[in-house]
This record gives structure tokens, sequence and C-alpha cells, in this order.
């Protein structure tokens, strides 16, 4: 009769949701900021700061993904970050759009919401 053992058991690392910093978050929310407000006041717009917002928000999402390399919506949010600050640059009535555009893929993906409490962690 043989016998057999088993190799160690197969346990898997659990998926924990990827939260970004909220200094990340706020600097995505600057740029369509700018952008609303230059909608309701046109004479307050400030095209070189929207560009500049943009731009800062997308290296911050861009080193936020080298950190979480297998997200899928914050490599979203990042291209489209960086496509609005092309889109920026040349002066293009669609970069407001891809600004907002970057905001739905962190939210689709999730970076808006709380984290988990360690209490309520350790319940589930």
């Amino acid at each position: 009769m043989a016998v057999s053992a088993l190799s160690g058991a197969r346990t898997r690392t659990p998926l924990v949701a990827t939260s970004l910093p909220p200094v990340v978050l706020v600097l995505t929310l600057i740029a369509p900021a700018l952008d609303l407000l230059a909608i309701v006041q046109p004479a307050a717009a400030v095209p070189s700061l929207s560009l500049l917002a943009t731009g800062l928000a997308s290296v911050t999402l861009l080193i936020s993904w080298g950190r979480y390399p297998r997200t899928s919506w914050l490599a979203a949010a990042s291209l489209a970050g960086i496509a609005s600050v092309g889109m920026r640059a040349i002066g293009a009535d669609v970069a407001p759009l891809l600004s907002l555009l970057a905001v739905v893929a962190l939210g689709i993906g999730g970076a808006f919401a709380s984290p988990a409490r360690e209490a309520e962690a350790w319940l589930a």
C-alpha cells in the first residue's frame, strides 16, 4: 500500500482592494473642478493651471499604477490623464472630458471606497 504525502497547503493570499492615498484622489479632482469653474465663470478660466493640475495628477496616477501594476482601472485612469494633458497642451475642447474619464475610471475601480476597518475585516 503506497502512501503519499501532500506538499504544503496551497493557500492563496487574500485579494486586498487597492486604495489610493487621499492626496492622489484630491489631485485627480482638481482639474475637473477647474473645468467646472471655467464653465460656470468663463472669466475665471485658467488654462495653464488646469494643464499643470492635470499633469501632476497624471504623474501621481502613473506612480500609483507602478505600485499596483495589475490594476487595469488605474492604468485606464493614467492613460486618460495623459491624453488629457496632451489635449490641453494643444487646446482641444475634449480635454475636460478626458479628465472626467480619469475620475470615472478611479470610481469604477473603487478608489473612492472607504478602506475596510481592521475590526470589520476581523469579523468577516
